[in-house]
């Protein structure tokens, strides 16, 4: 059986960390891109099952990124860490992800990417 792998693209490190932890609790191996390395090389090189992708992180609004992900028929889960997830909604919408998430009423942000995980 073929390991699950999910490229974690985020702007802080911290939050990286944090999502590798949560990945590792279901089943699942995270992956990261090499320091320096584009999103769209990345996907390319890693050919990752599933992309935890932060709306904000520049790789969202790549047209390079996207066709690089539809070419290696990776699923996508857009979220959105904090209050401002409007812009948000319209990109996952554009690009027709996986799956969009954003917190929710009395769902913490860990356990909405567990559940879009498991889809």
């Amino acid at each position: 059986m073929q390991e699950v792998t999910v490229l974690i693209l985020v702007r802080e490190t911290l939050g990286a960390g944090l999502l590798a932890a949560l990945v590792e609790s279901t089943g699942r191996m995270p992956v990261f891109p090499i320091p320096g390395e584009r999103a769209e090389s990345a996907v390319d090189r890693l050919r990752p099952s599933w992309i935890l992708l932060e709306c904000h992180h520049p790789a969202a609004r790549s047209d390079a990124f996207h066709a690089a992900v539809a070419g290696a028929k990776t699923r996508v889960v857009v979220f959105a860490p904090g209050p401002s997830w409007e812009d948000c909604d319209a990109l996952a919408r554009l690009h027709e992800v996986a799956a969009f998430v954003r917190r929710a009423d009395g769902k913490s942000l860990s356990d909405l990417v567990q559940q879009a995980l498991s889809e």
